[in-house]
């Protein structure tokens, strides 16, 4: 025997005990605990558990295909708040993005809300807008040019398919558009700016691509990183000379073309000016300063008063210092309701464990001390949760306000260590929870072959 077969060998019969070890800590069937039954495995107190249970409002479904009667009492939790972002324990659980895309039908038909947007590119997620807004292209396509394996499901492009179902009814005069605010390739960016530039500006787009080649093709960008610094502040100083002259000649540019057209052409500039200061740092902090910052920019180049949806990871969405939320928090205060959302148990999509790739993994009880395990003593198997209506002291206050753990899941996964995917969370973390008893995978969107993007954060 080989060393190397041994070796996969052992590898696969540690596998098949880590496995047998994880389903037997998941029932078999899919009965969700009834109100009044045992509590399952958490250590909170009973006063927390009630508070929590009558707290809870119920949902029925995860499926966007029913009416949306029992969604009525979230109106007084959205109230006038200009954003709700809506978070994820993980990146490939079939009834977040489910339970995601109803919370779009609901906040479009019953609160006003217009606009979309998801960790995702911007640059790449203008194809799919096209898509929703006038029908060009085909969905499954522009869905998976935004990169993301993650969102190359079935039920995101069911949900981009609704939109656009939506946008053809005549009697919806204000469309819904969809957007990316992500920057972690600039590519497509620099592509969009250059044809802007050649067509205003030929003789200054010959100096441009020189500067902007470095990011401007797959394999290049892939290698930035490994550069070296002296090229990095070359390339950066040399992005920073192209946004000033750019900024300088608008008049002469828009005279050219549009207004629209200069102003969409100079954030395809700001994409590639915070790709590449991602590149050269890897900073998971920047990056989410700098979706806050495309957050805005959507928002500010919208009508006023525009309201958005935003999808994207807990770690993004969360008030956490650094994430995404709380710069957000800092700009619009409460016009921004943050939904965080726990299971239970069950499986989902990631990448990684003993096999590597693209998989689905199963994960049985938290322990007893997590958020989730708390939810889910609850004995509801769906349901939203409003933290912001915790008495002001007590036991339930004190349990609130002490960080606890709950799970957080990214692109990647490692069955081995499981205790290593968890975040610590308090009641500020999250406006809103919406808690789901059982994980299943979503779906992946074999309609079109998809390509795995570089996750800097693995969130």
């Amino acid at each position: 025997m080989s060393s190397k077969f041994g070796l996969r060998l052992r590898y696969f019969i540690l596998e098949l005990f880590v496995c047998q070890i994880l389903f037997a800590q998941v029932p078999a069937t899919d009965v969700p605990q009834e109100h009044g039954a045992e509590p399952l495995r958490s250590n909170a107190p009973k006063e927390v558990i009630d508070w929590l249970r009558s707290t809870a409002i119920p949902l029925k479904t995860t499926s966007p295909d029913g009416d949306l009667e029992d969604m009525s009492p979230l109106s007084a939790v959205i109230g006038d708040a200009r954003i709700v972002a809506m978070g994820e324990a993980t990146h490939g659980t079939r009834e977040f993005f489910r339970m995601k895309h109803r919370m779009l039908e609901f906040l479009t038909e019953k609160m006003g809300f217009t606009v979309f947007a998801i960790e995702a590119n911007w640059p790449e997620s203008l194809a799919v807008n096209d898509y929703v807004l006038n029908g060009k292209g085909d969905p499954a396509v522009a869905l998976a040019g935004m990169y993301f394996w993650t969102w190359n499901t079935q039920e995101v492009l069911d949900m981009i398919r609704w939109m656009r179902k939506y946008n053809e009814n005549p009697a919806h005069k204000t469309k819904l558009r969809f957007f990316g605010f992500d920057m972690q390739t600039a590519r497509v960016a620099v592509s969009n700016f250059w044809q802007y530039l050649d067509k205003v500006d030929p003789d200054e787009a010959r100096v441009v691509a020189t500067i902007l080649a470095p990011l401007g093709d797959k394999t290049s960008e892939a290698e930035y990183s490994k550069k070296s610094d002296a090229m990095h502040r070359e390339t950066a100083e040399g992005i920073k000379t192209i946004l000033e002259k750019f900024s300088e000649r608008k008049q002469d540019y828009v005279a050219l073309s549009s207004t629209e057209e200069w102003v969409l052409a100079q954030h395809n500039l700001e994409i590639v000016r915070e790709a590449e200061q991602l590149h050269s740092s890897r900073s998971s902090e920047l990056r989410d300063h700098f979706m806050a910052e495309n957050v805005k920019w959507i928002l500010d180049n919208e009508p006023a008063g525009t309201k958005i949806m935003l999808w994207a990871h807990n770690g993004h969405i969360s008030t956490d210092p650094s994430a995404m939320g709380s710069v957000l928090r800092r700009m619009y205060a409460r016009d921004m309701v943050v939904c965080g959302f726990s299971f239970y148990q069950g499986s989902f999509q990631a990448v990684g464990g003993l096999k590597g790739g693209l998989r689905d993994f199963i994960v049985g009880s938290p322990p007893a001390d997590t958020v989730d395990a708390a939810l889910a003593d609850t004995g509801l198997p769906l349901f939203a949760l409003d933290l912001r209506g915790a008495p002001g002291k007590g036991i339930v206050r004190e349990w609130l306000v002490t960080p606890h753990r709950m799970r957080s899941i990214g692109s990647v996964y490692n069955e081995l260590f499981p205790a290593s995917f968890f975040a610590s969370v308090t009641a500020s973390t999250f406006d809103v929870i919406f808690f789901v008893n059982r994980s299943t995978p979503a779906r992946e969107n074999r309609e079109l072959p998809y390509e795995t993007e570089i996750d800097f954060d693995r969130s």
